[in-house]
């Protein structure tokens, strides 16, 4: 039996679509049972910590990475008098989420005391560059104001769109769905049609061989372009930075993709100018692509997501799910109609019926795998409905939702209506539906208003190009959603999280903490323990600043028995400010004392102190949030396990059916 043959029987075989649908299933299941981080590298802890005074200069800082490994790391340490005091950042050895950083003492051996500023930038496991800062001090100076804000506000996450890298992924995601839909479908709907109704091959032969190799040409300048865009995160493009990025663990998988994509694209070159045997030139293609998505897959935001392997798998099937769609439908649109064109006229309706019948098998075998999986991987990188319309991974997802939904439609139409009518008995499209749908596309109109079998042929013809069209750009969308930062990473967040409490009496109160949060109906601050927070008064008269005629203080009390008492700073904007880092969880009483305008003033704000344990612990081996997941991200994991259980008993209602006709 040939490899066409085997290929048709494989997917003609009940036993086999039940054992598709299974696999469907498990990988599906599998998100709703996953427990995501976070995809990109953040910092969840240092030492010294942010907001930490320590009575001398430490030798070195070491920062904390979960989610993604590092892959290089630039940090730079600056005192308070601007000086550089840091060394050259490493990675540590064993655990690629450690990066320790060596300090330099003053000339004279001692550390000048105040405040440090921390800014680092590290290369993820993923590809993409990840930047923060933080501060500590050295002695009893307090923490600055400004320069606390300033390093928050340093932290905000750069959602802004890499072009370079952007436009690589969207082709080499296009190039891969077509290398690995495009043999599948030949051998199911294109080869076997052509032995039935005894057409020669060797026009389509000679298509498909082309296509296929502009296919992998393509693959090959998109690895490429990746690669080398990746290269200049290290430094300026130079054979030494090629050479140093190709010696890092993200750079050897890159190499892994350059070798596949150049052997793919050597056997369909050999193929084009040779006569190599078709089952080599269609499994070699096939074998090449699926290899190079898997190793696209292990560097993706889902496999740094979760556990790389489970992550991996959900990815490529993703990816496969969307090759036998959309690369089976790019057959369908420029390799059957020239099969057509060489087929009898008396046996075009029926091969072209054929044709849709065959690849219907595998859109929607395609379809059930990249939708199910497509919802899985939305549950971890959207935590919220709220968090689409907030971040540029967000909105490229809402749109490719909504062209996915558009896509589905053409198809349906395709499968139900253009099937219909040329399967009918003569051919013919006595509703007038076709024509009117499409506006005829070239079709010959016969005398009784019908229409004839190659009117319908055209009319499929352009419906099937015109979905090519979109599913080719939501593919290309893709390559944004995988070059920018997950909704889960940026969060809507536009900066540090700032909360105002007001007391109302003769003298207002404005109490602001920033970072932190206060929800709706409740009257208090939620805060993080360890982290240093700005606490800013302002005293007003219903419209101007007060000028407070005492020192302005505040008196902190928690349940757990601790207790401080702080004197707070006059800014140049007429408030009143301190940085303070609550050091227990819990409940605690902010009381605010002060005289402006001569009346004296003492109002109370509540705060809530949340524990950071679990948050910001490094371990080993599980870098996880232990997060629950959102009633979003429950509902999206239903519908991914909903989609896959529905749509692989379609398949095989669909298969038995096929074989009913067969």
């Amino acid at each position: 039996m040939s490899c066409t043959e085997s290929l048709a029987h494989g997917f003609a075989s009940r036993r086999r679509l039940w054992l598709f649908a299974l696999l469907v299933v498990a990988v599906v299941v599998s998100a709703s049972v996953a427990t995501p981080v976070a995809a990109h590298a953040y910092l969840s802890d240092s030492d010294p910590a942010n907001g930490e005074q320590v009575e001398a200069l430490p030798d070195e800082i070491t920062l904390t990475f979960s989610g993604d490994g590092v892959q290089t790391a630039d940090v730079t340490v600056t005192g308070p008098d601007g000086a550089d005091v840091s060394g050259d950042a490493t990675v540590d050895s064993d655990d690629s989420q450690l990066v320790h950083t060596p300090l330099e003492s003053a000339t004279d051996g001692e550390a000048a005391e105040g405040m440090y500023s921390v800014q680092w930038e590290i290369l993820a496991d993923d590809g993409h560059t990840v930047t923060g800062s933080f501060v500590f001090s050295v002695g009893d100076e307090p923490l600055d104001r400004d320069a606390v804000l300033e390093a928050y506000a340093d932290d905000e996450t750069d959602e802004g769109v890499p072009p370079g890298e952007t436009a690589a992924k969207g082709l080499l995601l296009v190039a891969l769905v077509g290398l690995v839909g495009g043999p599948i479908t030949a051998g199911v709907a294109v080869y076997p049609i052509a032995d039935r109704v005894g057409s020669s091959t060797r026009s389509v032969d000679r298509r498909l061989k082309r296509l296929l190799a502009v296919a992998s040409a393509l693959l090959f300048v998109a690895v490429s372009a990746l690669g080398l865009t990746r290269a200049t995160t290290v430094g300026s493009l130079s054979p030494t930075t090629i050479l140093e990025f190709a010696g890092m663990p993200l750079g050897r998988a890159w190499l892994v993709q350059l070798a596949l994509a150049a052997a793919v694209l050597t056997l369909l070159g050999a193929a084009v100018v040779g006569r190599l045997p078709r089952r080599v030139w269609l499994g070699g293609s096939l074998a090449g692509a699926l290899g190079v998505g898997a190793a696209v897959s292990w560097g993706s935001h889902s496999a740094t997501a979760i556990d790389r392997l489970q992550g991996t798998v959900l990815d490529f099937a993703h990816v496969a799910g969307a090759g036998l769609w959309v690369g089976g439908l790019v057959v369908l649109a420029l390799v059957v109609p020239l099969l057509l064109r060489e087929t009898a006229p008396a046996d075009r309706t029926s091969a072209a019926a054929s044709a849709i019948r065959r690849y219907s098998l595998l859109a929607l075998a395609g379809v059930t795998l990249a939708v199910a999986t497509g919802l899985g991987l939305a549950s971890w990188h959207v935590p919220s409905l709220a968090a689409l319309g907030e971040s540029v991974y967000g909105a490229a997802l809402s749109v490719k939702t909504l062209l996915v939904l558009l896509g589905l439609g053409l198809g349906g139409f395709t499968r139900l209506v253009l099937l219909r009518r040329l399967e009918s008995p003569d051919g013919a499209d006595r509703d007038g539906v076709l024509g009117s749908v499409l506006g005829g596309a070239g079709t010959r109109i016969c005398e009784d208003g019908g229409q004839s079998a190659d009117g319908a042929i055209a009319v499929f013809i352009r419906a099937v190009r015109f979905e090519v069209a979109i599913l080719v750009l939501i593919v290309l969308l893709s390559g944004l959603l995988t070059s920018v930062p997950t909704a889960a990473v940026v969060g809507g967040d536009d900066g540090p999280g700032t909360a105002t409490i007001e007391r109302e009496g003769d003298v207002d109160l404005e109490l602001t903490a920033t970072p932190a949060d206060r929800e709706a109906n409740d009257e208090r601050f939620r805060l993080q323990q360890g982290e240093p927070v700005v606490l800013e008064v302002a005293f007003t008269d219903g419209d101007d600043y007060l000028e407070s005629e005492r020192v302005v203080r505040l008196l902190a009390e928690s349940e757990a028995g601790d207790r401080f008492q702080i004197e707070l700073d006059e800014t140049e904007d007429g408030t009143y400010a301190t940085v303070q880092t609550l050091p227990s969880d819990g409940d605690w009483e902010l009381r605010i004392t002060g005289e402006p305008g001569g009346e004296f003033v003492a109002q109370t704000v509540d705060a809530h102190v949340e524990s950071d344990a679990g948050t910001h612990d490094h371990d080993e081996t599980d870098h996880s949030t232990g997060s629950d997941a959102s009633p979003f991200a429950t509902l999206l994991q239903f519908g991914a396990v909903a989609v896959g259980v529905v749509g692989s008993v379609a398949v095989a209602v669909e298969a038995t059916q096929f074989r009913k006709r067969s």
